[in-house]
């Protein structure tokens, strides 16, 4: 082999090598709204469990690499027997599977620094914020958005500010909370379902500053998908009890280069 042809050879190998080590494509599953006891037609709220063990049998069948539940765990944060069924669920998962949960209205009711503070001693945090192949993933707490708590509120957004701006130059930048900023457009009347029009305006354009990806949310029982100039906004349906013609499914997310692919699955 001639020393030219040698040195194509170790350049096109150095590429490939290269290639190799860089992102990696991966699915995670994005769940919300378990709500174990909402609408449960039986006292040992074995409906819910059934249906959270349905969600646990298809991601363990698709083996993602990461779940996030974004709010709603329980109806009642302080029936001892939800929380049994929702961590009894949560720990099916396969154990190699990171599982992130954020807080729903249903999970701190009313919004108080006590009940804030039961929340994270229940699941260990309010938000998170880490990388998974040079993706950022952001999950914060809408509930002392759309209550007004606004010292809450004003002590997350600077901590969000934060992670965004270090998240700049990530191939993808994830975001989830609970309640959906907007189910269809962002001209939509403000209801329950919602963030206030001067909120969900003063987010949008902080996410577009920091070129955000995608949100994600749930809160619905009814899976909603949208966009807001070029930023995807994702409410998926309920893993417990649906509303307004939903169906119980899971949101499977395949990320895919500098791209994704949400497509939330009925549970069967």
């Amino acid at each position: 082999m001639s020393k030219t042809m040698k040195k194509i050879v170790l350049a096109a190998l150095a590429v490939l090598v290269m290639a190799s080590c860089g992102p990696k494509n991966f699915t995670f599953v994005h769940i919300s709204d378990p709500q174990v006891g909402f609408m449960d037609k039986t006292n040992d709220y074995s409906y819910s469990d059934n249906l959270f063990k349905k969600a646990v049998a298809s991601i363990n069948k698709i083996k993602p690499a990461l779940v996030i539940i974004t709010g709603d765990l329980v109806n009642d944060p302080t029936d001892d027997l939800q929380a049994v069924v929702y961590k009894r669920n949560v720990a099916a998962i396969n154990p190699k599977v990171k599982v992130y949960a954020l807080p729903g209205n249903h999970d701190i009711r009313p919004w108080t620094p006590s009940n804030h503070a039961d929340f994270i001693k229940f699941n260990g945090y309010d938000r998170f914020s880490f990388v998974y192949e040079d993706c950022t993933f952001i999950g914060f707490d809408s509930c002392c958005i759309k209550d007004g708590i606004e010292e809450q509120e004003a002590d997350q957004l600077i901590w969000l500010v934060d992670q965004l701006k270090a998240a700049q130059g990530s191939r993808q930048i994830f975001l989830f909370t609970h309640c959906p900023i907007f189910r269809e457009s962002i001209d939509e009347r403000e209801d329950y379902f919602n963030f206030s029009k001067p909120k969900r305006q003063e987010y949008l354009e902080l996410f577009k500053k920091y070129k955000v990806n995608a949100v994600f949310a749930g809160h619905t029982h009814k899976a909603y998908s949208s966009e807001w100039n070029g930023i995807k906004l994702v409410a998926a349906g309920p893993v417990g009890t649906p509303l307004d013609g939903g169906v119980s499914g899971i949101d499977i997310v395949k990320v895919k280069g500098k791209g994704f692919k949400s497509t939330f699955t009925e549970l069967k």
